[in-house]
């Protein structure tokens, strides 16, 4: 069953940390694992990168906020009873057509999300997103401040028979231009800061329920500065923080600044990934016409998108086209179940410790190596637009 993230806030004392999940397997994983100390997850983050890696297509908004949405596992089904209940966070990138909004937060509500997280980056198309760690990110820009205003105020209207909080996330120090000359890169670090500081206070007086700032840099600065100056102003509004790039940096560090939630926002597909990876490379070593026979499982594998992989040969089992004397489907059956394995210690390494993410770096792929595999797109959309 999910819980209310207002409730797991007020229960943690405003100290809260979740988990990226993005199938029924990562989902009870994190629901049931517990470190040696006795820590574990709150909750789990439906994560726009890895959602969509396990989907197989780009992660550039190619299908809405309210499709993806629609594809989700939903977290109050544990596959066993009386299973520890989880808070759940959406990252609905843009937010989609304002149109779709209502029947957005429904959905998530329906399927067990109490947290919606929206970004101030605009995107005019599909596929018009850029992800906020790549190197390209301030190509995308961000929204008028005003006009993302008034999409929170359509979030907070859809969401106000729902307890279901919005969250405003600021693009300022993704967006920027790092400079190279000293002086020139303070100017630039401040600007983004009384950037972000200014947007903060137009988003939180539409009504966002919290504030999620974001940053690729390697070093806490950025967010670190934000925080202090955001609760130099503001002492109640919850802080959101996604250390993928900046892990290194001891949580107490980011809540004595000011943080409350902790995102680990794509851990277990990037470990899924690389479990799967050994499997699956051994049995090509091996046998280098696996997965030949199959044009969708090929494309998986040349893209070394093992996460998509693994989908689709479950899938095939499910609909019983599994063919047990094959070797790419054992081989797949065998990376799953190390898969398994592997998030498992994953997630107990990563509940346990006290820093952001790095204590499980020996058995994840690199983020970076995980935006590549995510950019080829190896499934059809057809059937997800549907």
């Amino acid at each position: 069953m999910a819980i209310p993230f207002r409730t797991v806030l007020a229960q943690n004392k405003g100290q809260v940390r979740i988990c990226e999940a993005h199938d029924r397997t990562s989902i009870e994983l994190v629901r049931d694992t517990i470190a040696d100390n006795g820590q574990f997850f709150d909750g789990i983050w439906i994560s726009g990168l890895t959602q969509t890696t396990h989907l197989g297509i780009p992660d550039t908004e190619l299908i809405s906020p309210l499709q993806r949405a629609i594809l989700m596992t939903p977290v109050y089904k544990p596959m066993q009873k009386n299973g520890r209940p989880l808070c759940a966070t959406f990252d609905a990138d843009s937010g989609g057509d304002v149109k779709d909004i209502p029947a957005l937060v429904s959905v998530l509500a329906i399927n067990g999300v109490s947290m919606v997280i929206i970004e101030d980056k605009p995107v005019a198309r599909p596929g018009g997103k850029v992800n906020s760690l790549l190197a390209k990110s301030n190509i995308q820009g961000q929204a008028d401040m005003h006009a993302f205003a008034k999409v929170i105020r359509a979030f907070k209207a859809a969401a106000a028979e729902r307890d279901v909080m919005i969250t405003a996330r600021i693009e300022s120090f993704t967006t920027r231009l790092a400079k190279s000359d000293p002086d020139e890169e303070q100017r630039s670090f401040r600007a983004a800061l009384e950037d972000a500081l200014t947007r903060a206070e137009v988003y939180t007086n539409a009504g966002a329920d919290a504030i999620m700032i974001h940053s690729r840099s390697k070093e806490p600065d950025e967010i670190l500065k934000f925080l202090k100056d955001f609760r130099a102003r503001d002492a109640t509004t919850p802080l959101v923080v996604v250390p993928t790039t900046y892990c290194k940096t001891k949580r107490r560090v980011l809540a004595a600044a000011g943080a409350n939630v902790f995102i680990y926002a794509n851990h277990l597909m990037r470990a899924k990934i690389k479990a799967a990876a050994e499997m699956v490379e051994k049995g090509l070593a091996e046998n280098p016409e696996l997965f030949a026979r199959d044009d969708e499982l090929r494309l998986c594998v040349e893209a070394r998108n093992y996460g998509c992989l693994l989908r689709k040969l479950g899938e095939r089992r499910c609909l019983g086209e599994w063919d047990d004397s094959r070797e790419d489907h054992l081989c797949g059956l065998a990376a799953e179940k190390d898969a398994i394995e592997k998030i498992r210690g994953v997630v107990k390494d990563l509940a346990g410790g006290q820093l952001s993410g790095c204590e499980a770096d020996d058995r994840i792929i690199a983020v970076d190596e995980l935006l590549k595999i995510n950019a080829c797109h190896v499934s059809p959309l057809e059937h997800m637009r549907g």
